[in-house]
């Protein structure tokens, strides 16, 4: 690696090789073990994410072309997969198509898989019967061109599903704005910007571009697309979320996650958004 400075894309691929998605929960498993991503599949669905599987219908999938714009280390992958879709998965990180293929390789999955950027992909015009996206396009240095892109390999009455991060949540305006970078004088540290990149845990030096979105924001990008909005749903509001601060974490671990999931409907740290292309 040499000293010049890296651009956001070529951060992603830095910091999500150094440090995949989901790992700090992988408890010590070795990287790339069936024990690995079993952990970490059984964290997020049942517990970081548990609304994922209320929103998301895998199981309706089946028999269907489906394009993940983002793989990660394949958790999505494995629920498109078990459930009989044919996927493709792209991603920019090399290290992520590697785990993707290996993780789906432990249950008989052999999937598509093609490194792309997803600003510029890689197939024809209508393609694919559904464009699924979960926590990546919130990275993209143009959010609006990958979701263009989503558009035009979609065949007509497709769908997008996205999640992206909410700007107008608990976590967003109260832990990282007003208790980190205001209170606890985080702004003279450092930018904003940097505080929101340090959310994305990562082993390497480098921090990703992170953005959030509103829901208003959201719908006109996808609007402005072409696309007509079905529905909108906010989610994902855990502990973690709240801010770190001794009386109100106390407090944080006895509120019933139920209450939590109440509360993050309205104000939670996701946005996930289904569309059609009509």
């Amino acid at each position: 690696m040499t000293n010049r400075l890296l651009n956001d894309k070529e951060k992603s691929i830095f910091v999500w090789g150094a440090c995949p998605a989901g790992s700090v929960h992988a408890g010590g498993a070795e990287t790339g073990s069936r024990e690995y991503f079993e952990k970490v599949r059984n964290r997020r669905s049942g517990y970081e994410i548990v609304w994922l599987q209320e929103l998301i219908p895998f199981c309706s999938f089946t028999n269907r072309t489906i394009l993940e714009l983002g793989c990660g280390a394949g958790y999505d992958a494995y629920e498109f997969c078990h459930h009989g879709a044919y996927y493709t998965g792209v991603d920019i990180t090399p290290a992520s198509l590697t785990l993707t293929k290996r993780h789906l390789m432990y249950y008989g999955y052999n999937p598509t898989l093609v490194r792309s950027d997803v600003e510029q992909l890689p197939f024809r015009n209508g393609s694919f019967d559904v464009v699924y996206s979960n926590g990546v396009l919130h990275h993209t240095t143009d959010t609006s061109k990958s979701i263009a892109e989503a558009f035009r390999v979609l065949r007509m009455g497709g769908e997008l599903w996205v999640a992206v991060y909410h700007k107008n949540s608990l976590f967003y305006w109260i832990t990282l704005f007003l208790v980190d970078h205001v209170l606890r004088l985080g702004f003279r540290r450092r930018s904003f910007e940097e505080r929101l990149s340090m959310i994305e845990y990562t082993t390497s030096n480098e921090l990703p571009l992170v953005k959030a979105f509103s829901r208003r924001h959201l719908r006109k990008m996808l609007s402005g697309t072409g696309f007509t909005v079905k529905s909108l749903w906010v989610r994902k509001l855990v502990v973690e979320d709240l801010p770190n601060i001794p009386l109100l974490g106390k407090i944080g671990r006895c509120i019933p996650p139920q209450w939590l999931d109440l509360l993050g409907k309205v104000l939670g740290w996701y946005i996930i958004a289904r569309a059609e292309k009509q």
